[in-house]
């Protein structure tokens, strides 16, 4: 049993251009135009949206009959200075604006049930003093009250979550009975960091939209079952911390397995210094706007039923080839030899993510085509690439990359540009100061682009802007100082 090398796309390839049509598409473009940050991260950001509204509107029928969420997890690596924030504010400024406003109107709901509990918590303690000094023996009114407990009111049914633990969000879902959810994160530390690491089994569940039951020896028990978003932008020094501290059991227990990761070259020094203003989009703030009523809509109606997206005959046809492919590649010697855990998700979040494709361009109703498909395809192979290239090098190899990655950063912000190689191996982490390790980490930092390293004068020089164009007098003082 063999495949075609075209059946899969290639290891190696640009980030596809995203040519779906439609508002989605437009406002992608029109943010990579204003904020010059690298597409992926761009991309990431407008697919997140899509996945927070649609998740709870809609349900993947994958070609082999199973029914799953098309909700999506997206990891971005990148350092400060590649205007993550901007790009976060562009996508998820009407959003943010529309869950405010609804906030306002659900505090009020809250104050007047915070009012409402008080007041029957009052009545209850007056009834069972009654009744304990045999001042009443009218039981039965107390059962009658207990009935009438206040229920704290549900919110929208959908719920943005900033920077927030595991055990904070699973009370947020209970209390408010949140049916749709995203984390953002913008440094990673609440989902990468510390503690967080042992409660990422949760994000698993939800993912794959199971209840999760939550035991709490204080309060009652209880099960949630949100349908879940993450937009996790974290700094490479987070992520080097993450895997020195055991992060290496987020793939054992399967949530690297379910993201969309990305660790995509700077574009610093390349981009224009300008003023970037705020900037709407009619026709996408109008389609947030719709989709965000529409789960309040969802929320309120106990009749309520999820759209069921399936899949074109020949675009379930390609994905059987795509899913037997993948399959094929986990042998030994493989593609995804040693990444089996990865290799088991890849075709269902390529299911997800043509459904949303989908959902974008056609609103929740038709089949999913075959070149929506293919374009998904290529989207969650580009992934899938960062996926391999990110966690198939040794650990040490992976922490060293981070070390001096951070290390350049650090002298970028400092303000230099070209550095000569004999400093850097007499300044860099001490751990790093071997010749042949600091080689193979400058080669990798080379061959992603971060760096660019040139003979000039016979001194080996490393330019930490490789897509900026030559500053020779500034070269010339480096080489002579």
């Amino acid at each position: 049993m063999d495949y075609m090398p075209s059946v899969l796309p290639p290891v190696g390839f640009c980030f596809p251009a995203f040519d779906n049509s439609g508002p989605l598409y437009e406002k992608i473009y029109q943010v990579r135009g204003a904020t010059l940050a690298p597409i992926p991260i761009i991309v990431q950001g407008g697919l997140s949206v899509m996945s927070f509204l649609l998740q709870n509107l809609v349900d993947v029928e994958k070609p082999n009959g199973q029914i799953v969420p098309p909700s999506q997890y997206f990891v971005a690596v990148a350092a400060s200075g590649e205007r993550k924030d901007t790009v976060v504010n562009l996508f998820f400024e009407t959003l943010d604006q529309l869950e405010e406003a609804y906030g306002e109107k659900y505090s009020r709901e809250v104050e007047d049930y915070e009012l409402d509990f008080a007041l029957w918590i009052a009545q209850k303690k007056k009834l069972i003093k009654d009744i304990a000094y045999e001042k009443s023996d009218d039981v039965y009114a107390l059962y009658e009250h207990e009935r009438r407990k206040p229920i704290h009111p549900p919110r929208a049914g959908i719920k943005t979550l900033t920077d927030t633990t595991p055990e904070a969000a699973l009370d947020v879902f209970h209390r408010e009975s949140v049916k749709s959810a995203i984390l953002r994160s913008s440094e990673g530390e609440e989902v990468l960091g510390g503690h967080a690491v042992r409660r990422l089994s949760l994000w698993n569940s939800l993912w794959s939209g199971q209840p999760v039951r939550v035991e709490r020896k204080s309060t009652d028990s209880f099960i949630v079952n949100p349908r879940m978003t993450l937009f996790v932008q974290a700094q490479p020094s987070v992520m080097q911390r993450f895997v020195m501290k055991g992060g290496e059991n987020a793939r054992g227990i399967g949530f690297f397995a379910r993201t969309h990761i990305t660790f995509p070259e700077t574009t610093q020094g390349s981009r224009p210094v300008e003023y970037i203003k705020e900037m709407t989009h009619e026709g996408y703030d109008l389609l947030v706007k719709e989709l965000f009523e529409e789960n309040i809509k969802a929320s309120k109606d106990p009749d309520f039923t999820r759209a069921k997206i399936s899949f074109s005959l020949p675009a379930k046809e390609r994905w059987f080839i795509v899913a037997n492919a993948i399959e094929w590649e986990i042998r030994p010697n493989g593609r995804f030899a040693g990444f089996g855990d990865h290799a088991s998700k890849l075709a269902d979040n390529i299911a997800r993510l043509a459904v949303l494709l989908h959902c974008s361009r056609n609103g929740r109703e038709g089949e999913v085509s075959l070149d929506t498909l293919e374009q998904a395809i290529k989207f969650c192979f580009w992934f899938s690439n960062e996926f391999l290239r990110l966690f198939q090098s040794s650990s040490e190899e992976y922490r060293d990359y981070y070390s001096l990655y951070n290390w350049f950063n650090q002298k970028r912000q400092e303000g230099f540009r070209y550095l000569k190689k004999n400093h850097v191996r007499k300044y860099c982490p001490n751990h790093l100061r071997d010749s042949g390790k600091l080689n193979i980490i400058l080669n990798i930092l080379m061959n992603n682009g971060e760096i660019r390293v040139g003979v000039f004068e016979k001194k080996t020089v490393i330019d930490l802007y490789p897509n900026y164009l030559d500053d020779l007098p500034l070269l010339t003082s480096v080489i002579h100082s």
